[in-house]
């Protein structure tokens, strides 16, 4: 017997289990969100600078240009900056992407695994390269020297 009339239940908040990772998850959607945006202005920024503005001024990017942009630290942090961020956004898009896909735990576990190795030393290099280069000792080697 119909009267009419839709009841909604709706049970509060706290009597419904969160997941073990909300948090964690919650907080790296906040995060996509933002380095999205920050990498957008930081590649554009970059690709102004280093290739247009660069170029229109008669000036060749070889390693003695790129020794005196990182004599600054504001180059450094910005380099610095938007690597981290393009690493880890891509990581976890691509630890979203395995979620999606890989239904097996084990295997999931494993890849997801491999992905934050691999990114830590990807991170690691990365800042070894920006933190401590130093153009007087760095050997003029390489296809760009």
């Amino acid at each position: 017997m119909s009267t009419g009339r839709t009841i909604y239940f709706n049970p509060s908040r706290a009597a419904r289990p969160q997941p073990e990772n909300a948090g964690f998850e919650r907080f790296m959607w906040y995060f996509m969100r933002i380095s999205g945006l920050l990498l957008v202005l930081l590649a554009l920024g970059h690709v102004l600078i280093m290739h247009v503005l660069v170029q229109l001024a008669g000036k060749q990017i070889d390693f003695a240009f790129v020794s005196s942009r990182w004599g600054t630290p504001f180059w450094r942090i910005y380099d610095l900056l938007l690597l981290l961020l393009a690493l880890v956004h891509g990581v976890n898009g691509a630890r979203i992407v395995i979620g999606d896909y890989v239904r097996r735990g084990g295997l999931r576990a494993v890849l997801i695994g491999l992905l934050v190795v691999i990114s830590v030393l990807w991170v690691l290099l990365g800042m070894i390269v920006i933190i401590f280069f130093n153009p007087a000792t760095a050997p003029r080697v390489g296809p760009f020297s």
